[in-house]
């Protein structure tokens, strides 16, 4: 999902000259094809995520459609309070990626896991909230908030997610996406698998 979310906001990047991305000392093998495409709209803010939003915000409210990015808990429960005030209060188009929602980070224990994030977001005015489900879903959802101007949310899952769609999809909010119709029994999902 991490792949498909760079490549998908580099071919948008290379139409829209006010694509940003902001990262939180994070993502390496990963962001650096925007970040040679893209010298100067690409910055490593570093562990300072809060200060990652922040200036995210400051560079929304210049026009720019800016892209924070971190582990799944940094970029939203360290900054919540940035989030809410600085970003959805004035209704700016940041848009938060996070990678390694739920306990995809197990391992390095609770600092790194985020099963609060997406309950959290959509408490906060104008946030739009996805959780997609596979590198398909992730093209998608980065194409529909790469062309809005609202806050939004992302949370990606950590990375080797199977690909559930066979074609490319359209996202629409705020509706689900159907795999199947058939039979009397209803599964509800949301994110990766």
């Amino acid at each position: 999902m991490r792949t498909a979310f760079i490549n998908q906001l580099i071919e948008e990047a290379k139409k829209n000259d006010k694509i940003f991305l902001v990262v939180g000392d994070l993502g390496f093998s990963v962001v650096e094809p925007f970040a040679q495409q893209f010298p100067d709209r690409f910055l490593n803010a570093g562990v300072a995520e809060q200060n990652m939003t922040g200036i995210a915000a400051g560079l929304a409210i210049e026009g720019y459609n800016v892209f924070t990015y971190s582990i799944a808990n940094f970029p939203t429960l360290r900054c919540m309070e940035q989030i809410r005030y600085d970003v959805c209060y004035h209704n700016l188009s940041v848009k938060i990626v996070s990678v390694g929602g739920g306990y995809a980070y197990g391992p390095l224990g609770a600092s790194h896991h985020a099963t609060e994030d997406l309950g959290m977001m959509r408490t906060i005015p104008n946030m739009v909230v996805s959780a997609p489900g596979d590198p398909v879903e992730t093209k998608a959802i980065t194409a529909f908030f790469c062309n809005i101007h609202t806050p939004g949310y992302i949370r990606l899952g950590k990375a080797g997610e199977p690909i559930v769609h066979k074609k490319e999809i359209q996202f629409k909010v705020p509706r689900g996406l159907c795999l199947q119709e058939q039979g009397t029994t209803a599964i509800l999902s949301t994110g990766a698998v």
